[in-house]
């Protein structure tokens, strides 16, 4: 990735080089003074958007378009895991939005852990995701379980979601080309499921960035974010100019969670 930052008085021209004929360019709008990883996650999900577009369009040249529409819900039916700072953020969102549709919101959030607590998954979900992400059997087998539920993403409503602009990455790079149909048999054997290859990975890279260096991935299961909401507080939050922070963790997508 050829990363090429400007600043332009209280703006940042963004220029990405993927592969030789691929590149794109956005203009960003980032807060002032030093932030947090946090603070420029909106301006993130505008360079993943621009990313994807790229993956998605060379996937379309070739043969497999994207199959993913609005109303194609099966995705969120399956576990959701944020990073610490995608937590942070919408827990903050949700706090912005009219009073009726937090208390929905966070109805639904409560039913989604009780129904956890009452399967005895919730304890191994947030352990298998947050103290032992590196164990793929245990972690498999939280998913496999949560799946077993049925149970559908908190911010999902009338098959849409709630909180679509600033949805997770998980959400975002999760592109099928084959029937969607198909996205309903995840756990089978016989499920034929075909990604959209990406060239970069970023929700992967942002459980495992904590605003100055690559950490040990932590992850967050979506419907637990607003129980463990204090504790996040509690993790160390470096700081940085946007374009610093921005430029930092590019960088750290494109070393660890690139093609």
């Amino acid at each position: 990735m050829k990363i090429d930052i400007v600043a332009n008085g209280r703006l940042l021209d963004v220029s990405i080089g993927l592969e030789a004929t691929q590149s794109f360019s956005c203009v960003l709008s980032p807060p002032d003074g030093d932030v947090t990883f946090v603070d420029v996650l909106p301006e993130i999900y505008e360079i993943y958007t621009n990313v994807l577009g790229v993956n998605f369009e060379e996937s379309e040249q070739n043969g497999k378009p994207v199959r993913c529409g609005k109303g194609c819900v099966s995705c969120c039916h399956q576990l959701i895991t944020v990073s610490v700072h995608e937590a942070l953020l919408l827990a903050h969102i949700v706090g912005l939005l009219c009073q009726e549709e937090q208390q929905r919101i966070r109805s639904a959030f409560d039913e989604s852990l009780t129904r956890l607590e009452n399967a005895g998954l919730f304890r191994d979900l947030l352990h298998s995701h947050v103290n032992a992400f590196d164990d793929r059997e245990l972690v498999v087998d939280a998913q496999k379980r949560y799946w077993a539920l049925g149970l559908a993403c908190p911010f999902l409503l009338d098959d849409a979601c709630a909180i679509y602009p600033y949805r997770p990455f998980i959400c975002r790079q999760y592109g099928v080309s084959s029937d969607p149909e198909h996205c309903g048999k995840i756990f089978q054997k016989d499920h034929l499921i075909e990604r959209i290859r990406l060239s970069h990975d970023f929700g992967s890279a942002a459980a495992s960035f904590d605003g100055l260096e690559a950490i040990k991935t932590r992850a967050i299961p979506l419907p637990t974010i607003f129980l463990v909401h204090g504790m996040l507080h509690c993790f160390e939050r470096p700081k940085a100019t946007a374009e610093v922070m921005i430029a930092r963790f590019l960088r750290h997508a494109d070393k660890h969670f690139s093609r």
